[in-house]
């Protein structure tokens, strides 16, 4: 019995590390848009649409990698397929690693439409089932997968794209072949029960129970409020985050960075918001939930304005504890919407993760065109200041569990 045990315990343990790498390499690719984008624009766009076709390309990203994630997590909360994950993983790999050869702009849009569908196809099931297989601490499983994520999308692209900056762009195309051969890898390692459904308890503990779905509509009608709120504040965050994390490399380009410098720092933001996103996982059951989301949303902005005013140590170093403070509450706006959503925790992870992305991608549509108007400096500096628009609207989750607290 107790070898049984140990077996199936080693069993979950396997595959939990290897989901979370799975999202390590998905990632990789899902980022390169950000390092490629002055060199996109620079062989497709004329000076006087530079950073509005930036907005374009971010925009028709968000629309396939986010918003289908609505989509797929509608399907994977009636569907338990392993396919999923290798659709994602095999599509981000090749749709992004085509870019390069795109000889026009909407070649561009069609494969990071594609890329997108990959990125959407991959992420509802995948972060459900993660908090699933660390059912005893869901919100530090669920984290530890998201930084898995973001390791990728911090480091993943500048091995990628080592050997395109030292020998030519061309060689881009190459670099799908790792991912390829991850995602055959996914059906031989991954098993799914199809017939267990994952809820959330009140507390964020995934339970696997044989259990009837209530309609979507009727779990959702009593929480809708607050779950708009939830929504509001992850897509908003999402601006600031984008925005930086895509015209901060425009605007270093055009101060005269090199690719590789301009990619580094690139990589340390994204690779801060990991830390944030691990650090959440256990701040969150040490630390009021209302608190916790507001010391996010206030402490971040002072911290990543000043870093746009500085340079040298003092701009990476505010960059990099700005959105790690920024980042340490994306993981309970997860949690407590698959609370609300309990039955349906992949639409849950699709609205946070997915359609509130999609919404920060399509908004910075009008960051590109505004950067056109007034220049990037000035826009950037709204961007970082956002969060602080957000903090009012938390005294309307006053009524949500409280994570750090036990359920009664």
């Amino acid at each position: 019995m107790n070898n049984n045990q140990d077996s199936s315990k080693s069993s979950t343990r396997r595959q939990f590390y290897f989901l979370t790498f799975l999202h390590t390499v998905l990632d990789s690719y899902a980022t390169l848009l950000s390092h490629l984008q002055p060199l996109l624009l620079t062989k497709l766009a004329t000076a006087a649409t530079r950073n509005s076709l930036a907005g374009n390309f971010v925009s028709i990203y968000s629309v396939f990698s986010s918003f289908g994630q609505i989509l797929f997590g509608w399907l994977s909360d009636r569907v338990r397929t392993v396919h999923f994950l290798t659709i994602g993983v095999a599509f981000s790999a090749l749709g992004l690693s085509l870019l390069w050869l795109a000889p026009s702009p909407n070649v561009v849009y069609l494969l990071l439409a594609f890329g997108g569908i990959g990125v959407a196809a991959f992420h509802p099931q995948a972060t459900t089932y993660a908090g699933a297989l660390a059912s005893e601490q869901p919100g530090m499983g669920i984290s530890i997968f998201l930084t898995g994520g973001n390791i990728g999308r911090a480091i993943g692209p500048l091995v990628l794209l080592f050997i395109p900056y030292r020998f030519g762009m061309d060689y881009l195309v190459w670099e799908m072949i790792p991912g390829l051969i991850v995602a055959l890898l996914i059906p031989k390692v991954l098993r799914f029960e199809k017939k267990l459904d994952l809820t959330v308890s009140t507390r964020g503990t995934p339970r696997v129970d044989e259990i009837p779905q209530e309609p979507f509509w009727r779990v959702a009608s009593p929480c809708l409020f607050p779950l708009i709120v939830l929504f509001v504040i992850a897509a908003m965050r999402t601006v600031t985050l984008t925005g930086i994390e895509n015209f901060l490399s425009v605007h270093l380009d055009d101060q005269g960075t090199s690719d590789q410098a301009r990619s580094l720092v690139v990589a340390l933001f994204i690779f801060a918001g990991s830390m944030g996103i691990l650090s959440s996982g256990w701040l969150m059951s040490r630390i009021n939930t209302y608190v916790l989301l507001l010391v996010s949303l206030l402490g971040a902005p002072p911290l990543l304005y000043w870093s746009l005013h500085t340079d040298g140590f003092s701009f990476l170093a505010l960059l990099f504890l700005g959105n790690v403070i920024l980042t340490s509450s994306i993981t309970v706006n997860i949690i407590l919407a698959q609370i609300m959503l309990r039955g349906h925790e992949n639409i849950a992870s699709g609205l946070m993760m997915g359609a509130a992305w999609g919404v920060g991608g399509l908004l910075n549509k009008i960051v590109g065109v505004l950067g056109d108007e007034f220049g990037l400096p000035i826009v950037l500096d709204g961007l970082v200041m956002l969060p602080l628009v957000l903090a009012p609207l938390l005294i309307l989750l006053r009524d949500q569990p409280d994570l750090s607290k036990p359920s009664v």
